[in-house]
């Protein structure tokens, strides 16, 4: 008996499908490195404006120059430490040459933060703002004892803070761990988790507003830029009268939030 095999018709390709499948697979990790960069810069529209007009403009530039030498997010951020330690080395002095110098190598310090952020973000490695964080609350009271040696060897009777400086530089250290303590506490809340639309559409304006809560852009510039012109005493004054505005501000903002989201809705009462 001869056994009949079916004949196979053979499967036809339709080459402008397949051509079309190919581009997408190839287009689909350009669309997803687009939608990651757009998450990205989202997530830091928060900044205020030093760090997105005085910095932001090249720290990009510097991120890829830093990655393209096989550096790590840890590394900047112990260089970044680095010239935090000599700035308040130079505030130490009390000169105004002194003040100059550690002005600028703060401000390098704040640039190197920013690159070190942006390294972390690109390798994909969020647990790195670990170390970051603890390297910069240190870099940070560094620079305000720098600051308050500085301010001892000024002579007396000039404009700023009138009282113990040392006083001065725990009081700004506390006020910032307050207002950082608070954030951190919003953010992990059922309230701080839940997004809200924001009603500023304009891009400065936004980040002008943000700016009044003295986030660390603004704070390292107020510290440059005062220490520079006026002393180390000028800078306590303006730190403490304007960290605790920031402070009153953020816990309002804080307050405001958790009450919108916790009043009902019109017409959701049980009925």
């Amino acid at each position: 008996m001869v056994r009949v095999r079916p004949r196979r018709r053979p499967a036809t390709l339709n080459v402008p499908e397949a051509a079309d499948a190919v581009e997408e697979n190839r287009a689909r990790p350009e669309r997803a490195a687009g939608r990651a960069e757009r998450r990205r810069a989202a997530a830091h529209r928060g900044d205020g404006l030093v760090a997105a007009y005085a910095v932001g403009g090249y720290a990009p530039h510097l991120v890829r120059w830093a990655a393209s030498r096989g550096l790590t997010a840890e590394t900047v951020s112990g260089i970044s430490f680095c010239f935090g330690a000599l700035a308040a080395v130079w505030f130490s002095a009390g000169t105004r040459d002194g003040m100059i110098a550690g002005a600028g190598l703060l401000y390098v310090s704040f640039v190197l933060d920013c690159v070190d952020g942006g390294l972390a973000r690109a390798a994909g490695t969020p647990g790195a703002a670990w170390p970051a964080g603890v390297l910069g609350r240190a870099k940070e009271a560094a620079v305000y004892a720098g600051l308050a040696v500085g301010a001892g060897a000024e002579p007396p009777g000039g404009p700023g803070f009138a009282g113990n400086a040392w006083a001065a530089a725990v009081a700004a250290l506390v006020l910032l761990t307050v207002r950082q303590t608070l954030d951190v506490s919003y953010a992990a809340s059922r309230y701080g988790r839940r997004p809200r639309q924001g009603r500023i559409r304009n891009e400065v304006a936004r980040r002008a507003v943000r700016a009044l809560a003295l986030p660390a852009g603004e704070r390292f510039a107020l510290i440059a830029v005062t220490a520079a012109l006026a002393g180390a005493r000028v800078t306590f004054a303006v730190l403490l009268v304007w960290g605790s505005a920031a402070a009153a501000f953020v816990l309002a903002g804080h307050a405001r939030g958790s009450f919108a989201h916790a009043a009902p809705a019109p017409g959701s009462a049980d009925r």
